[in-house]
């Protein structure tokens, strides 16, 4: 009997899953096994030593994958979760599996350990294909190596010549399980963190309350608030680690227009959709680059490591209230606004002066959607060394404040007024 491994990374679901399907429909026994591709060779790919990861962020991958073990355990089939290199290519050898479905990865280390586990299973078939984005590769009317230098230009020559292709059901029918002798994804949520109640719910429960109302139309006007009911749809996380996909979303949307009529704001919703499609196939384009100094720029910024400064940055104890608030946000929900993203990378790299791969390290301990070619690209993208022919973003954040919060409510709530923040030693920092 042949026997196939399905590796789940970025895609936590059964529908919409081509790969999924491909692989039921070809194996007679099959295996489903979770693993963190990131860390499974044990370094990050900016090379500092990993940290680890928020209460907020484990509850949300715990509870992400508790569901779909859930859905998995209908059709009969357990979820087993893989924590190194060592354990998936000996059940692969034990199991003498012989395909191995994987859905395409974005960021440099996630493609580094595919690579090595390639060498080390010869003899096993491996498929891809892209399960993290609206597009397949070749859709595309450019080679990813000639991708647009800016998200305009990709923009324009993808609205005007690649549709979405519609959306997969389950698989009609699911191979004979292999029992293995690894531990089950509903074993790992020990010690959790409450969430807010948006984020507790499963991703198809918040795709469909988001799109009930009348939110969706209103989008383009309330997007850059920093809180509120609906303001966002704040359903990254899900897209994140592809509990949720973007086709999935994107059909959601053009339902809604259907229904209530397309305006600025529902075209604004797909325009975002862009921006991190844009953002996966640019990172696989720079491949390491992603997460050095000078990325994309051929010069680095002039900016350098101050460890009381990044130490106040990350607590929330700067001398700007707006952006002390957020960061308490952050370290309370996992969560934050795409402005408040900006405002204080823009604190990061301009006031205070620091190295931007720090800020994005920052981020990906700590946000429950995490997603390594938005969070670095977006990151690049302030520090001017990624896509943005402007070189950079400056946000003034007096005005900001005026903007975002005049009455002072998100500071009062978050604690995040002022605090003196003494002069750092300087620490010099290699430039890469």
């Amino acid at each position: 009997m042949s026997t196939g491994l399905y590796l789940f990374s970025n895609d936590l679901r059964i529908s919409d899953n081509a790969l999924l399907q491909r692989l039921c429909q070809h194996s007679e026994r099959l295996i489903f096994i979770y693993a963190p591709l990131n860390s499974l060779l044990g370094n990050s790919q900016n090379g500092y030593v990993k940290q680890a990861t928020s209460k907020c962020v484990r509850t949300f991958a715990g509870q992400t994958l508790k569901q779909l073990a859930q859905e998995l355990s209908h059709d009969g089939h357990a979820l087993y979760l893989a924590n190194n290199l060592e354990q998936l290519v000996r059940i692969a050898e034990e199991h003498k599996v012989v395909d191995i479905a994987i859905a395409d990865q974005f960021g440099w280390n996630e493609r580094k350990t595919i690579c090595e586990l390639k060498r080390q299973l010869r003899g096993v078939n491996f498929w891809h294909k892209s399960n993290h984005t609206l597009f397949d590769k070749d859709q595309f009317a450019f080679q990813i190596d000639d991708i647009p230098t800016t998200f305009s230009r990709f923009r324009k020559q993808v609205e005007s010549s690649v549709g979405v292709h519609p959306t997969l059901g389950t698989p009609l029918h699911f191979p004979a399980s292999v029992e293995c002798d690894l531990s089950l994804c509903t074993d790992i949520l020990k010690d959790s963190q409450q969430l807010t109640p948006w984020f507790s719910q499963p991703p198809q429960t918040a795709l469909t309350h988001y799109f009930s109302g009348s939110a969706p139309s209103r989008y383009k006007q309330t997007r850059n608030a920093l809180w509120g009911d609906k303001f966002s749809s704040a359903l990254s996380p899900w897209l994140a680690n592809g509990s949720l996909s973007a086709r999935q979303m994107y059909t959601a949307l053009i339902k809604y227009e259907h229904k209530c009529g397309a305006n600025e704001s529902t075209y604004w919703i797909y325009f975002e959709l862009l921006w991190r499609e844009y953002f996966q196939w640019l990172a696989l384009k720079q491949g390491a680059s992603l997460f050095t100094f000078k990325g994309m720029s051929d010069t680095p910024p002039q900016t350098s490591f101050y460890p009381q400064r990044y130490q106040a940055w990350c607590n929330g104890n700067t001398p700007y209230p707006l952006v002390n608030a957020l960061m308490k946000q952050l370290n309370t929900t996992g969560w934050m606004s795409n402005r408040g993203r900006q405002i204080v990378a823009s604190c990061f790299v301009n006031e205070l002066q620091l190295d931007w791969r720090y800020g994005a390290a920052y981020f990906e301990h700590q946000l429950i959607d995490y997603d390594v070619a938005s969070n670095y690209g977006n990151w690049q993208y302030i520090a001017g060394v990624g896509a943005d022919p402007r070189g950079g973003r400056h946000f003034n954040l007096t005005k900001q404040t005026e903007m975002f919060d005049p009455d002072g409510e998100f500071i009062e709530y978050y604690g995040g007024e002022s605090l003196a923040l003494s002069e750092p030693d300087y620490v010099s920092w290699p430039q890469k």
